[in-house]
């Protein structure tokens, strides 16, 4: 456990057993399989914590329980995470301590420090997390996750009211400082980052540049600033499904960004660099406007002026059946768990991050041998 994690805990644990007593936490009225986390390092807690509040978002979602299991120390970095706090105080989340034992019916989520033998299992089903970059061949990969706001509070995803709303018009809107502008997507992921993606647009549809909304205009060009004039998580999926294409801009340590599998989700076609990050990958013309460099960007906006609507429609339907087929996180966490043959999967790739907590030459594996249970 880092130093800064010992040197905070005094004040974070108190934070962890405040969320933790929630007035809000109630027993899920369910007769479904508890999601087990767990945690022996802090490699989930990247990224503000908000990839391990998704997934307790997206147990929320199917109905499941979520029992956390981890030391005090662990707990306590949690809590003082931005997005960790929103975890524990979710009425559905409980810890136990690296002692306990998780209920029999769980699928127990593991992350890959190694170490499990020292924490009863009793014959749970569980599944090593390959936390990371790349995905491993062979595994599952979890599709990258909405934030945990859209997940936990916005209208379903595939609400055919936003579907059908009319669409008009590119639309990004996100932070544009400058750490989203940093040399790593080239050197790392060979892409643009955020701000060449935008500064290109500018300077080749500057008369087309608006900064607030497209105003059903299929001319328009809408780069908003979050910073400067932020959009309030509850507009959020109505302001994107009102546009009939999304700037899928790279984030600042990696190039998937949430708000591409929140504009997906409702049937606005992204316009990206990164198609192979995808999994399956997106094709271009089929389910995605993909370019590579200025010059692809360029003509991709280009090639979306000349589009007809009919095909501009079909597209966008083409976007609605791959997010519930591919990238639907609660629909992957559901079958995850309800999956009745043990030799499903014990492994499944989380590639989030922009490098590997494991090594790809032997990943960890959450296999229970046949017969056997890890004792304390």
């Amino acid at each position: 456990m880092k130093l800064k994690h010992l040197l905070r805990y005094p004040f974070d644990i108190r934070l962890a057993e405040e969320h933790l007593a929630s007035p809000s936490k109630v027993k899920m009225p369910t007769d479904e399989t508890t999601i087990g986390i767990d945690l022996y390092s802090d490699q989930l807690l990247f990224d503000g914590g908000r990839h391990l509040t998704c997934l307790a978002a997206l147990a929320g979602k199917i109905g499941s329980q979520v029992t956390l299991r981890c030391s005090r120390v662990l707990l306590a970095a949690i809590a003082h995470k931005p997005h960790g706090g929103r975890f524990l105080s979710m009425p559905h989340v409980n810890w136990i301590d690296p002692q306990a034992t998780f209920p029999l019916q769980s699928l127990v989520l593991l992350d890959t420090d190694g170490g499990q033998a020292d924490r009863v299992l009793n014959r749970q089903r569980t599944v090593a997390m390959l936390i990371g970059r790349d995905p491993v061949d062979k595994t599952l990969v979890m599709p990258y996750p909405m934030h945990p706001q859209q997940i936990a509070d916005a209208v379903t995803a595939c609400d055919d009211t936003l579907r059908r709303r009319i669409k008009a018009g590119i639309f990004f809107a996100g932070n544009q400082n400058r750490r989203y502008g940093r040399d790593s997507m080239h050197h790392e992921f060979g892409v643009l980052s955020r701000l060449e993606i935008l500064s290109t647009l500018r300077s080749h549809f500057d008369v087309r540049i608006a900064t607030r909304d497209s105003d059903g205009r299929d001319d328009q060009i809408v780069l908003r600033d979050s910073a400067s004039d932020p959009i309030a998580a509850k507009d959020w999926m109505n302001t994107i499904a009102a546009h009939q294409f999304f700037l899928c801009c790279p984030g600042a340590s990696q190039p998937v960004c949430h708000n591409a599998i929140e504009a997906m989700s409702v049937g606005t076609i992204p316009i990206l660099e990164y198609a192979d990050r995808f999994h399956p990958e997106l094709i271009d013309g089929v389910n995605a406007i993909c370019f590579r460099g200025r010059k692809g960007l360029v003509a991709a906006i280009r090639r979306i002026d000349s589009m007809p609507p009919e095909k501009r429609a079909r597209l966008s339907r083409n976007v609605c059946q791959h997010y519930d087929e591919h990238l639907d996180g609660a629909r992957f966490l559901k079958r995850l768990r309800d999956e009745l043959n043990t030799d499903f999967v014990d492994q499944v790739s989380m590639p989030f991050h922009n490098r590997n907590f494991y090594s790809k030459s032997a990943p960890p594996s959450g296999r229970v041998p046949q017969g056997h249970r890890r004792a304390a």
